[in-house]
């Protein structure tokens, strides 16, 4: 029994302790009870300090609306399926810029070659000057109305006017012979001579020009110069 007492009077010196305990233990706040206090307290302070100094603010944007399309039923429109109508042509079924055509010359010739070639010669010598053309025309040269005319530069030819030997139908050649005496004055320096010709019809239609040039002339190893080929 007096084990029992004394367990007794223990145990009420501890319950004891521990009411007193727990009646002087103030209470933990709460954290997150105490920071929403605090944001809805500074949120109210500055609700009512707008309304004390209200400050301009800008008026609010105003949208412009954009232009409405108007389909013009007027003009004309493609068909059902999306293709555009179709423009008739004109001028033999095509369109576009015309391409030139080509109109053939009915006086026109064409050099091929000739002998001897301009160049220095023999002083007083007398020799057949030839130049071949060809006729690229749509007129044939005719013996009685086409010869070659001495038309300028150095005379040095015994005539002036020369017939052509035979008819040259288009795209046929011919052989133009000239007869070339050299003076006999020597020239060393710049060109000699030089003889201009042409071949003219009786209407006085000019078909070529050429000429025939004399760079240098010299004196004759001997006093009787044979002739060139």
């Amino acid at each position: 029994m007096k084990r029992i007492l004394i367990g007794v009077a223990l145990l009420s010196i501890l319950l004891g302790a521990s009411c007193g305990t727990a009646e002087t233990q103030e209470p933990t706040p709460d954290v997150n009870a105490v920071k929403t206090e605090a944001v809805k307290t500074a949120m109210a302070e500055m609700t009512v300090q707008a309304a004390l100094s209200p400050s301009k603010t800008a008026p609010p944007l105003t949208l412009t609306p954009l232009p409405t399309a108007t389909l013009n039923t007027d003009a004309a429109q493609p068909p059902a399926g999306g293709s555009a109508p179709s423009t008739p042509s004109t001028g033999g079924g095509s369109s576009g810029t015309p391409i030139p055509t080509w109109t053939p010359d009915p006086y026109a010739c064409e050099y091929v070659t000739e002998e001897p070639l301009d160049g220095p010669q023999m002083t007083g010598w007398n020799y057949d000057k030839t130049w071949t053309f060809r006729n690229v025309g749509t007129n044939t040269w005719t013996v009685a109305d086409y010869y070659i005319k001495w038309s300028g530069g150095d005379d040095i030819s015994p005539q002036h006017i020369y017939k052509i030997p035979h008819d040259v139908a288009p795209y046929e050649t011919v052989v133009f012979t000239v007869d070339i005496v050299v003076p006999t004055t020597p020239v060393t320096e710049g060109v000699a001579y030089v003889t201009e010709w042409q071949l003219i019809s009786d209407n006085g239609e000019v078909t070529c020009s050429f000429f025939h040039a004399i760079t240098r002339t010299y004196l004759p190893d001997t006093k009787t110069p044979t002739p060139k080929p």
